[in-house]
């Protein structure tokens, strides 16, 4: 088990200095790009010079001469006004090779994420896998930074698509018993359905609510099968059915009638979703002749379940087809009396499957399904998580996917693996010839611009994760390992690690073994293997 390790955090101990001589300032420091001048930037200089009315330029000269500090090798002014820091050699090679401290971001908070929670009506299909990967590497990056998150997967068993799916199978089963065949407007037709059908017609179920169940059973199976074989966990796996039976849609109910936010119209109940800024009521019960319910009453009464197992935060992952649906449940959740900022909503965007230059189309029920089980069947699990991770949650995503069948360099998650093994190897290598790496050696030995970046890029590991962490964005850390790969096959190319002189290679092991702990870290909150060997 990898020790939970997270250095200092450079960025923070800037912003503390610059508070001091701000402190009602927002102060914000940001990375300076490799070819500039320096390690970290402020341009608090700005907003000063504003106040004062005083030339930006001369303002960022005035605070740099007034900041000290023995973590800062040299200040320097960019024009117009940034205010550039170079850290020295000797404080970041005492904080790489020091006491590990952790990040303790959340402070035990307790965070539900719910993801996936696809219809139990077919396989998941490449959408669902890209929730997937980000819920999951979520779950790991909050619970590595003082969080207790728990992850939930909510089984829609109930409602009008788990009826056309058991109408779809019933058809099938006809039509392999010759029999006219009359599919349902909106119902599912891949193969996949056949397939089922044929299980179903095998074991001699023929009333329509037994093929329903058996299906949603067979789903829900499969689910949770593919989904441990993406090496995705969920603490619990709550059923709609479930939050039926505890009598929380009767609860949500009374709540509405009591604080008179329901009504009926034509022949339908509404709810006053306008009261808490939505830009319609929503109907909730309808007027068809069974008044069956609607998404947004279950959804309701499902957010009052998590509710009342006391979480601190509420956070749901949805696909974009979820979008219209987000300000209708917060809405929801206020007329019950949370606050509208119980629920967060992230949408992961759409992924786009791509062969030879052309889209690859998906569609559940036309049967054109790309589906998470044929992506593992075809690519390792490690290279379609860390290709899903690729990129924000709110852009699109291209999966390419002869690149990710590509077993070289050109494939990233093979170039951070390849950069952590060989590591591995140069390290047993060095200690078939009776050295060790050691972290007690003179700094000053330590000194080749390539060792200084390597180091540096290094220490920010704890930055990206509280930037990941922040804006709850695994992505950021897919392209940090990718840089610090990159980093070290550099060092590696120009400097020898096992040299003739045994203390600088005591030194540089110390070195590349952090930074295997570091790239190995990483891959171990996206859910991906690090292997020694490769």
């Amino acid at each position: 088990m990898l020790r939970r390790w997270i250095t200092i955090v450079i960025r923070q101990q800037l912003k503390i200095i610059l508070q001091k001589l701000f402190p009602e300032e927002k102060i914000t420091i940001d990375h300076v790009p490799r070819e500039k001048q320096g390690d970290y930037s402020t341009n608090i200089a700005f907003r000063i010079a504003a106040q004062k009315k005083a030339q930006p330029y001369e303002t960022a000269q005035e605070i740099a001469s007034r900041i000290q500090h023995p973590m800062i090798e040299s200040i320097s002014v960019h024009k117009p006004a940034f205010i550039n820091f170079t850290i020295s050699n000797d404080y970041v090679l005492e904080k790489l090779l020091g006491e590990p401290e952790v990040l303790d971001i959340g402070k035990g908070q307790k965070i539900m994420i719910e993801f996936v929670s696809a219809n139990p009506t077919g396989p998941i299909n490449i959408v669902s896998a890209r929730a997937a990967a980000v819920g999951d590497s979520l779950v790991r990056l909050l619970n590595r930074t003082g969080y207790k998150t728990v992850s939930e997967y909510y089984v829609n068993d109930g409602g009008k698509q788990s009826r056309l799916l058991a109408e779809s199978i019933r058809q099938r089963i006809r039509e392999l018993n010759g029999k006219t065949v009359e599919l349902p407007k909106g119902g599912y037709y891949g193969d996949y359905i056949i397939d089922l059908a044929k299980k179903i017609k095998e074991k001699g179920i023929t009333d329509l609510e037994k093929i329903r169940e058996y299906a949603i059973e067979y789903f829900i199976k499969e689910h949770k099968q593919i989904l441990h074989k993406f090496g995705v966990e969920f603490n619990n796996w709550i059923r709609e059915s479930a939050i039926c039976k505890k009598g929380r849609v009767d609860e949500v109910l009374d709540l509405f009638r009591e604080r008179d936010l329901s009504y009926m119209k034509d022949g339908a109940v509404w709810l006053r979703t306008t009261k808490f800024g939505d830009n319609e009521d929503r109907v909730i019960i309808k007027s068809d002749k069974d008044h069956t319910y609607t998404y947004l009453l279950v959804d309701v009464a499902y957010h009052l379940d998590k509710m009342k197992r006391r979480h601190d935060r509420l956070i749901n992952i949805w696909g974009p087809d979820h979008q219209a649906q987000i300000k209708s449940l917060q809405c929801g959740i206020m007329a019950i009396g949370y606050p509208g900022d119980t629920l967060e909503v992230f949408i992961v965007q759409q992924v786009h499957l791509t062969e030879a230059g052309k889209s690859v189309k998906m569609s559940k029920r036309a049967g054109t399904i790309k589906t998470l089980v044929e992506l593992l069947d075809h690519i390792p699990k490690d290279v379609v998580r860390f290709f899903l991770l690729m990129r924000s949650n709110s852009q699109h995503l291209d999966f390419d996917l002869a690149l990710a069948l590509e077993q070289s360099d050109e494939n990233p998650v093979y170039y951070v693996q390849y950069a952590h093994a060989r590591i591995k190897s140069i390290i047993r290598k060095a200690q078939e010839q009776g050295i060790e790496y050691s972290d007690n050696f003179d700094n000053k030995i330590i000194k080749e611009r390539e060792e200084i970046v390597l180091a540096k890029t290094v220490l920010k590991y704890a930055e990206v994760i509280e930037d990941a962490v922040r804006n709850f964005e695994p992505y950021i850390l897919t392209y940090y390992l990718i840089d610090l790969a990159r980093i070290f096959h550099y060092f590696y190319q120009k400097q020898r690690v096992i040299n003739e002189n045994r203390e600088l290679t005591q030194a540089r092991l110390a070195l590349i073994n952090k930074t295997a702990e570091t790239i190995k870290s990483g891959l171990e909150i996206l859910g991906i293997s690090c292997p020694e060997r490769m």
